[in-house]
């Protein structure tokens, strides 16, 4: 039951590493320019600016949707921060050859 509690909690606390940070600000570009272009064409097409600004915020909808929230996929490499027990080496630090507290 832990086990089910600490996945839900990690969903939540919204962790993602700094790959994930890279691939969610990509897919977040590549989705708002697309869409742009997309809008800027229909909309002169169709001559309708309306619908060049419904376009517009459908692809902004879909950027947020795919890059707010922390999906399990921007988290794949997480990085161990000091002061964790598993950044520590196995003796602990040292401080002027003694091991630190």
């Amino acid at each position: 039951m832990d086990a089910v509690i600490s996945q839900i909690q990690d969903l939540f606390e919204g962790q993602i590493d700094f790959d994930g940070q890279r691939l969610a600000e990509t897919i977040s570009n590549a989705i708002l320019t697309i869409t742009s272009l997309i809008a800027l064409i229909v909309g002169f097409i169709q001559q309708d600016i309306y619908l060049t600004m419904w376009i517009g915020l459908a692809g902004t909808a879909l950027a947020m949707l795919l890059a707010v929230p922390p999906w399990p996929v921007y988290n794949q490499h997480p990085q161990p921060w000091l002061g964790s027990k598993s950044a520590l080496p196995p003796g602990g630090i040292m401080v002027g050859g003694a091991p630190g507290k």
